[in-house]
């Protein structure tokens, strides 16, 4: 609740006001956002132009590279030129595959030979001893000499430097080398293709194709000569296997022959039948026969001698008939029976005819039966005979048998050794039809890949991408603009309208001044220009604030104090404007410098500093000597006077307290002008002796925090607080917020003043 005070300083109660109270910022809307972007947009474009500039800049120091890339073809496909198995096959076709083929484009070895190739290691560009010495590096040397020639050494080069050797050192340049060309080459498989990409960036566009291209064709030429070596080595392989299977085919030849000597297994007629088993199969089948003929022999025999027992004699027997002898015999045995029956008839028995004949009869049959005897006797030896040829070829069979058992042993043996032979022989013919194979192959290789197409020398350079970079330069730009915007919305604590003013504070705003911008105003003072201008927007303000200090209540205050929480928020200059502004009109103004500390009122009036207040309150001179006119509008001050010792003492007296109650009487209004609230306490005692106080807030600048201390210090002393004057509003800035009082004093209400 705000109080008022009458001379007599009794209270008297007056209208219920709200309290200040300050209050947060409330939830901020769209439309609230858009105003807040819209007050910042100086701030967001500069940000974008900034670091557009700045992107510009660094691009314009930065070299450009160029990206050449050539495509190779990972083809597992084998073309089948002559009909034999590769002994090199061609490559599977799976992810293992084609990412051990990426590493072996990226392989220092082939890097190495393009390095050896193109002759880079004399570019600058790749090799760093070669590059002119960097600022870091001059002034490392610019120390080192300078210490030098102090007598003081100091080593700057690392200490594993200067135990290398020279091999050493080349060894380590080549090794930067070829750690610059692999930070530049980028490998990659395009999707899921067996499509390669070879990549490699440079400062020269014609390096880059040159270097990809190379490098391409380097590995193309690694695989033939991969496939040239492995056949190459497969070849002399195979020729050494075939030497020594030569010499183990011929040694186990040798081993089975003389095995087969010496074990007896010669061989028959046939390759396939020994020796022994041809003589055993020979003896069996004579043996056989010879049992045949023995069996035909005994047979006959026996016959024989059953004829013998007989009653028809042996001279049936086959064999007897069968003698040549014993039929000529047996005949001439009939022709002598004949003629005994001849003789026997004509003769008697003792004739000797008969005699004869009978004796020649008898004498034939003795040398019959010799005869048969004979030819028993002949089948009794051949019986025998054959028994005994039989039993010898049996003897022969079985003495055969057992040489064969033991030759069965040796035939494993003997086996085991063709087996061996044969293996190797075997082996031999295979490997010599393989070293055929391969010498041919050795004179014809297809490598696995194909350059599907070469790098060509780019035209533009890869990096930097001036115009992606610029777009994301502008974008991050923006969104820094608007992150600045923000953050300068929540670092922004002053009051930029009477609206936030009475939403925040809950004070009634009294209005806003503008401040005196342009061209034409460079220079001019407000409290000239009041005068000079009347009908500006400025003295409009002034007329406004006058109107609201006679509509504050049904009898309108006269002595009006100018206070505010900080210096330099234009008390004196409202003062010294309303003062003139109300004397120009005719009203009987005076104006009382109470600032004791840094006073300044006459200054800005243009008056003598003294006699003043000071001098009036002490008694050392009388009121109307000290009080002065403005020349320019008739208004009357009070400077300050002489400096104080103990200033509240003097501004809470009782004599300060009836030499404005007499102004007031005598003036129609009295204003004055005094020191900072936040600074010291003597507005607080003046603002219980005056019928209403005016707080004056810079635009902008004052925080929020702070007038409200300042306001609420005032309202807890006892003084009546009128309401709050914006002062120093750059009114083209504040248009564009979007307040409610953003269009005043521009736009078509413009029109409504003049200068």
């Amino acid at each position: 609740m705000y109080l008022a005070q009458d001379s007599a300083r009794g209270p008297q109660a007056v209208e219920e006001r709200p309290q200040p109270v300050l209050q947060p910022v409330g939830e901020v809307d769209l439309q609230e956002l858009t105003r807040k972007l819209w007050r910042r947009k100086w701030v967001i474009l500069g940000a974008i132009v900034t670091v557009v500039i700045l992107t510009v800049l660094v691009l314009s120091q930065l070299t450009p590279r160029y990206t050449a890339v050539n495509q190779v073809e990972i083809n597992p496909r084998l073309s089948a030129v002559v009909d034999f198995e590769a002994v090199l096959a061609g490559l599977p076709a799976d992810s293992a595959t084609m990412e051990t083929e990426l590493h072996i484009i990226r392989s220092r070895n082939l890097i190495a030979k393009t390095i050896e190739r193109l002759k880079l290691a004399r570019n600058p560009e790749f090799n760093a001893v070669l590059r002119p010495p960097s600022a870091m590096k001059m002034l490392k040397m610019e120390v080192r000499n300078y210490l030098a020639q102090m007598g003081l050494e100091l080593s700057l080069d690392r200490s594993d430097d200067k135990k290398l050797t020279q091999k050493e050192r080349t060894e380590l340049e080549r090794a930067k080398i070829l750690d610059s060309l692999l930070e530049r080459l980028k490998v990659s498989s395009l999707g899921l293709s067996r499509v390669v990409a070879i990549e490699f960036e440079s400062e020269s566009a014609a390096t880059a194709a040159l270097v990809a291209n190379t490098l391409a064709d380097f590995y193309i030429v690694a695989q033939l000569e991969a496939k040239f070596d492995a056949t190459k080595r497969a070849n002399t392989w195979l020729n050494d296997r075939v030497l020594e299977l030569r010499q183990e085919v011929s040694v186990a030849a040798r081993a089975v022959a003389v095995f087969r000597e010496r074990s007896g297994l010669v061989r028959g007629g046939t390759n396939d039948v020994t020796l022994a088993s041809e003589q055993i199969s020979t003896l069996g089948t004579q043996y056989i026969m010879e049992r045949t003929a023995l069996a035909a022999a005994e047979a006959r025999l026996r016959q024989v001698e059953r004829l013998l027992k007989s009653a028809d004699g042996v001279e049936s027997a086959s064999e007897v008939l069968a003698s040549d002898l014993i039929r000529s015999l047996r005949e001439q045995e009939a022709e002598l029976e004949r003629q005994v029956a001849e003789l026997s008839a004509e003769l008697g028995e003792r004739h000797p005819r008969m005699i004869n004949a009978r004796a020649q009869l008898r004498d034939l049959r003795g040398k019959i039966r010799i005869e048969v005897g004979r030819i028993v006797g002949g089948l009794r030896n051949e019986v025998g005979v054959a028994r005994a040829r039989t039993a010898t070829l049996k003897n022969e069979l079985d003495k055969l048998k057992k040489e064969i058992a033991q030759l069965d042993k040796y035939q494993v043996q003997l086996q085991a050794l063709e087996r061996e032979a044969t293996a190797s022989q075997s082996l031999l013919e295979i490997l010599l039809i393989r070293s055929k194979e391969t010498a041919s192959q050795q004179s014809f290789q297809e490598a696995d890949a194909n350059i599907l197409s070469y790098a060509a020398t780019p035209e533009y350079p890869s990096f930097p991408k001036k115009g992606i970079v610029v777009a994301g330069a502008t974008v991050f730009g923006a969104i820094l603009g608007l992150l600045l915007a923000f953050v300068m919305e929540q670092l922004d604590q002053g009051f930029r309208s009477m609206e936030q003013v009475e939403r925040m504070m809950g004070i009634i705003p009294l209005g806003l001044v503008p401040r005196l911008a342009g061209l034409g105003l460079v220079g001019k003072k407000p409290e000239r220009y009041v005068l000079e201008k009347p009908a500006s927007a400025y003295g409009e303000a002034i007329r406004k604030l006058h109107t609201s200090l006679l509509l504050l209540g049904p009898t309108p205050p006269k002595k009006i104090l100018f206070c505010s929480s900080l210096p330099k928020e234009g008390k004196t200059t409202m003062v010294v404007s309303l003062a003139r502004m109300l004397a120009s009109v005719g009203q009987k103004v005076i104006v009382v410098d109470c600032d004791l500390r840094r006073p300044t009122v006459h200054t800005t009036f243009g008056l003598s500093p003294t006699p003043g207040l000071i001098e009036c309150l002490s008694g050392d001179v009388e009121l109307e000597e000290a009080i002065q006119k403005d020349p320019l509008s008739g208004a009357y001050v009070l400077a300050a006077g002489a400096p104080a010792a103990h200033p509240p003492n003097l501004l809470g007296s009782l004599s300060m307290e009836r030499l404005l109650d007499g102004f007031a009487q005598e003036y129609d209004f009295v204003l004055i002008d005094s020191a900072p609230v936040m600074a010291v306490s003597d507005s607080l005692i003046l603002s219980r002796l005056v019928d209403t106080t005016v707080f004056l807030v810079r635009w902008t600048e004052t925080r929020r925090e702070t007038a409200f201390t300042a306001v609420r210090q005032i309202i807890d002393a006892g003084g009546d607080l009128a309401g709050i004057l914006l002062t120093m509003v750059d009114v083209k800035e504040h248009a564009q917020y979007g307040f409610g009082d953003s269009g005043s004093y521009t736009g078509t209400i413009k029109k409504y003043y003049s200068g």
